[in-house]
């Protein structure tokens, strides 16, 4: 009789622990979303800081990664594609490399940042998707690569999973272009055009 009072006890207080954690869980969730929030034309691009993962800096002996958070002011407009970190994610992002590919003035006059949300990777391929970027950075090193680990990108900016997304941005931060996959061929010359109004309203 004793022993089942005490576990009644037992599973009484288990039960009080477990609706204090699940409260505390649930507070804290509603803390992270409503500090989300869209890329928006014309407003400036929410603040956002990577601290698992980081923006790969490459060294002599290979790669180290630091924090990252995007900068403003800028010394110019800002070009940043987010992708998961999955081939067919990546492969909605072949349109725009390619139209880039033949935009030279994008590469010289514009801050180039990809973040890969390797938080959204097929199970057993983050050690490939990270070796690619390691790999992309030593062939464009005047680019920025971030290898975001949680998806904190990807849930403060309320970006679509298993997909890829294209911001641009003033040197001062404000957004001039958004727009998530899939992307035609009109969407991409309306980013360009904008990065290139942005681009001769600074020289000016």
């Amino acid at each position: 009789m004793l022993n089942a009072v005490i576990l009644a006890k037992a599973y009484s207080l288990m039960k009080r622990v477990g609706r204090k954690i699940a409260l505390i869980i649930g507070l804290s969730f509603l803390a992270q979303t409503a500090n989300a929030e869209l890329p928006r034309v014309g407003s400036l691009l929410p603040a956002v800081t990577v601290e698992r993962g980081g923006e790969i800096i490459l060294s002599a002996d290979g790669g180290t990664r630091q924090p990252w958070q995007p900068l403003r002011p800028h010394s110019r407009p800002q070009l940043i594609i987010h992708v998961a970190g999955r081939l067919a994610a990546k492969q909605q992002l072949d349109p725009v490399v390619a139209r880039l590919a033949r935009t030279q003035w994008v590469n010289q006059q514009v801050t180039m940042t990809t973040i890969v949300n390797t938080d959204d990777s097929i199970w057993g391929s983050r050690p490939f998707v990270e070796h690619s970027i390691v790999t992309s950075k030593k062939h464009s090193p005047a680019s920025h690569f971030i290898l975001d680990s949680s998806g904190v990108v990807a849930h403060q900016w309320h970006l679509h999973p298993k997909s890829a997304a294209i911001i641009a941005t003033t040197g001062q931060g404000q957004v001039i272009f958004f727009q998530q996959a899939p992307f035609s061929a009109a969407s991409i010359e309306q980013l360009l055009n904008r990065l290139q109004q942005t681009v001769k309203s600074d020289l000016n």
